[in-house]
């Protein structure tokens, strides 16, 4: 049986732990939840076991202890089992001031609050007998001056053993909440929802222990640097109780929050350092200077600066040598090298992390539980607003308002940050005495820029701007500051800029990654929505994000454009809503791009609902209107529908409007001429690429490349009619103009390539025709991706290659990739996956003859070139 069950509630965990360590050390026996409760195990069922099979029940007295319902239910079930005290079945241990009254008030208690360590086990194990309560040693001399607790002044530890227990400090392994160093000053209790964070706590183990200062800032990206909420100061908490007792000389937490009170902060570490008989009657400065000077000894110590954002503030009272650590909690993620500080960046929690910690709250949820995973993924995974999501997920267990899916629902309903819970409703104690409200939080930070002041006035700018891309999303720093509209040439502007945003990443706003990307948490920018300028920050946002998708798509390349797709993406749809130019023109580039990357099934429906608003704002015979209908014409060709109908119209309306000779009228002119291509019209394909040839000649110039277009569209017919003299010509011609202004690495010049290897092949020439497939689809694969239906053509045209060669090996290889790639990206029924297929059925030891005329994707479809006419007409 065990002697004792320790009943406490958690805002006095350290006491109980302490209790029965100082119990088990003496032979007896315990149970303690914080060290027998199993996670999964049931709390009720557990209590009542503990209880029963316990030989007498200690009660750990306090208010919150005399509050608790479950303090309640454990001693009154031992007070019941022997309501005279004969028996002992209560023990009371008071280690808080606490007023008894009622049943509790007759009976003899253990009191502990005041005392030393020391003096406080004496106590408690001098009264565990129920006969004589002798103490076992002298008695101190009571004309002495009473020490406080914690903090009774002492003999400081001896330095090399104290060096020798800071060497103990574990790296690797983390170990367990324990009592700190007598004389410590910490206000903060061990935390038992914590999860998360163990690679954290290493890296601060390793500063610490071999580096004098260590600053919490925030993540790496995907992160978040700086930001409040982020559980910063939860993680010094924690380190504080885990690794504090290897700082023999104490540890010593102070606020920073106030610069003004940090004085009184670092003098009230002093009542426990012996530092002067009178210390309490010395003026504060002299209080001041001794704690300084205790920290510039050699001993090892560790001081808490937490929340300190000010540079000047840290230099100012971190001891310049001895042994004290200092650990630094912080919105700030950058430090003068001359502070010597070493950065933890603290991200946001990890998705398991952040479903443990509301299970925290409620252990009846199960974590495959769909709702809980959903609820961190709205809340960014912030442990703030996990916290406050848990304990009103607790407190209204029993309420339809309490449910995970219901909870997610009113989360999604309208202004986030408004919801009751994130504004503190059912949060009882914060672990670490924050503001239980999220939009607070993030106004400590906002509330520090002075729209009078220029650089703050930006960055409130910038800010509001930063709100409108998709939330938590990585953005390219130049993509930001671009929205500011600022001239390129204006060096002074784009320093302002540059201030502006350092101020933002100071105050813990934005955060930065490695990568110099920017992030911005989801809950931040629901906090700087709203605000005034909301419609210019959006204008600005909208329109810097369609230019630049513009540019590159027009250039071809989608790298860059892949990096923050998200973004485009959702400020499109948030526009698509609207009728108007803006949100036609993000829904062209959007589709634009998702067909680029081979994504026909994304692109429809932005393209749809561009022609939509365009036919309504701008008229059924617009050029801008023009440009959908080709678009989508281009579209539904390669899909197998009927594309004419949107050609034709297209072609009329820019006649109409642009006139006979114009470059928008030649890209209209060159689709048709593919379409009739396509369908046998040779002769009626023929006069359409020619004129398109010749408008391109006469307006851009016999060098441009969209002139190359036509000239190798023109090559491509003269190929397919067997005429391959009169091919050669135009092919090299336009690869000659891609290579040179479009560069060895733009998709056009593999499609010249590819054109060109294509006629060689036709020619007989399989040894001339293979460097030139190589090397479209090396361009190919670099440039779209490994994974682009252009790519799988390209990889078939070298499979069927190799076939002719007898290669099967690596024909084979080459043709079952693209098949793969094809299905995947444009489905299993589309013509290029089928007629692959087929050249992969034909691929046997036996038919080794057998090769399409013309591999499909031979050709340079002219229709993507369709979109050049949209330029600077939105």
């Amino acid at each position: 049986m065990t002697h004792f069950f320790v009943s406490y509630t958690q805002s006095d965990r350290p006491w109980a732990e302490w209790i029965a360590w100082v119990l088990e050390e003496a032979g007896l026996t315990t149970k303690i939840q914080a060290w027998d409760f199993k996670p999964g195990s049931n709390f009720v069922v557990e209590m009542h076991r503990a209880s029963a099979e316990a030989e007498r029940t200690l009660a750990v007295l306090s208010p919150d202890y005399l509050n608790s319902l479950y303090g309640m239910a454990e001693w009154t079930a031992a007070f019941a089992q022997d309501p005279a005290g004969e028996k002992g079945k209560l023990l009371p241990v008071k280690v808080r001031e606490v007023s008894l009254d009622g049943l509790l008030a007759p009976i003899v208690h253990i009191d502990l609050v005041g005392l030393s360590e020391a003096a406080a086990r004496e106590r408690l194990l001098g009264s565990l007998g129920r006969g004589r309560a002798k103490p076992v040693v002298q008695p101190r001399y009571p004309g002495g001056p009473r020490p406080g607790f914690p903090g009774e002044p002492t003999a400081p530890p001896d330095p090399d053993e104290a060096w020798a227990r800071l060497k103990e400090l574990p790296l690797d392994e983390i170990p367990e909440p324990s009592p700190l160093p007598p004389g410590s000053r910490m206000p903060h209790s061990v935390n038992p929802l914590f999860v998360g964070r163990d690679e954290d706590l290493r890296k601060l183990a390793r500063f610490l222990r071999s580096k004098r200062t260590a600053a919490i800032g925030q993540a790496n990206i995907a992160a978040a640097t700086g930001l409040g909420g982020i559980g910063k100061t939860q993680l010094a908490s924690e380190f504080v109780h885990r690794y504090g007792r290897f700082f023999a000389g104490g540890v010593f937490w102070m606020s920073f929050a106030d610069p003004a009170a940090v004085p009184a902060e670092v003098a009230a570490c002093g009542r426990s350092l012996n530092l002067h008989p009178g210390y309490d009657a010395l003026p504060l400065e002299e209080q001041v200077r001794r704690v300084q000077e205790a920290w510039q000894s050699p001993l090892p110590r560790l001081l808490v600066f937490d929340n300190c954002e000010d540079e000047e503030l840290l230099d100012q009272w971190r001891p310049p040598f001895g042994g004290s650590r200092v650990l630094v909690t912080s919105r700030r993620p950058h430090w003068s090298p001359v502070l010597g500080v070493k950065r933890l960046s603290l991200g946001i929690l990890q998705r398991e992390a952040s479903v443990e910690l509301l299970r925290g709250f409620r252990p009846d949820l199960p974590a495959n539980d769909p709702a809980l995973h959903a609820i961190a993924e709205e809340l960014g995974d912030l442990p703030l607003a996990l916290h406050l999501a848990g304990s009103f997920l607790a407190r209204y267990a029993q309420s339809p308002f309490g449910q995970p899916s219901a909870y997610l629902e009113q989360l999604g309903r309208g202004d986030l940050l408004a919801h009751p819970s994130l504004q503190g409703r059912g949060d009882e104690i914060s672990p670490t005495d924050h503001e239980a409200h999220v939009a607070r939080t993030f106004t400590l930070s906002f509330e520090r820029l002075n729209p009078a002041d220029p650089t703050d006035a930006l960055a409130c700018k910038l800010l509001a701007r930063a709100a409108h891309f998709a939330p938590g999303e990585p953005i390219p720093h130049a993509l930001l500051l671009a929205t500011l509209r600022i001239d390129e040439e204006d060096m002074d502007a784009a320093l302002a800029a540059e201030d502006a945003l350092k101020r933002l990443l100071d105050l813990g706003l934005l955060e930065s990654g490695e990568d110099g990307r920017l992030v911005l948490h989801r809950l931040v920018a629901a906090f700087a929505l709203g605000g005034e300028g909301e419609d210019e920050a959006r204008e600005a946002v909208e329109q810097t994000l369609f230019e630049e998708a513009a540019r590159l798509n027009k250039a071809g390349y989608l790298a860059p454009l892949l990096v923050w797709q998200p973004h485009l993406r959702a400020v499109t749809d948030a526009a698509s809503s609207r009728e108007d130019r803006s949100a036609a023109n993000l829904c062209n580039e959007l589709g634009y791009h998702l067909q680029m990357i081979g994504d026909l099934t994304g692109a429809r429906p932005y393209w749809e609902r561009a022609l939509a608003i365009r036919e309504r704002v701008l008229g059924t015979e617009h050029p801008g209107t023009a440009v959908s209908l080709n678009n989508l014409g281009g579209l539904f060709q390669n899909q197998g529908d009927l594309a004419r109908p949107y050609y034709e119209r297209a072609l009329t309306i820019l006649e109409k409007v642009l006139g006979p000779e114009h470059p928008d009228t030649a890209s209209s002119l060159n689709n048709l001429g593919f379409l009739l291509k396509n369908q046998g019209d040779v002769a009626g394909a023929r006069s359409y690429f020619e004129r398109a040839l010749a408008i391109r000649e006469k307006v851009l110039g016999p060098k441009h490349p969209d002139t190359a277009l036509s000239l190798n569209n023109l090559g491509y017919l003269l190929h397919s009619q067997g005429d391959f003299a009169g091919a050669k010509p135009y092919f090299e011609w336009a690869l000659a103009i891609w290579e040179k202004f479009l560069g060895p690495e733009h998709p056009d010049t593999a499609t010249g390539l590819n054109n060109l290897a294509g006629l060689l092949w036709s020619q007989g020439d399989l040894t001339g025709a293979r460097p030139y497939m190589e090397r479209a689809l090396a361009i190919l694969e670099k440039v779209l991706g490994p994974e682009h239906p252009d790519t799988a053509i390209s990889l078939n045209n070298l499979g069927r290659l190799l076939q002719d060669q007898r290669d099967i090996a690596g024909a084979r290889q080459h043709l079952e990739r693209a098949v793969r790639i094809l299905e995947a990206r444009l489905g299993p029924d589309h013509p290029n996956a089928k007629k692959i297929r087929e050249n992969l059925a034909k691929l046997t030891s036996e038919d080794l003859s057998s090769r399409e005329e013309e591999p499909p994707g031979k050709k340079r479809s002219g229709w993507k070139r369709a979109r050049k006419a949209d330029s600077g007409k939105n």
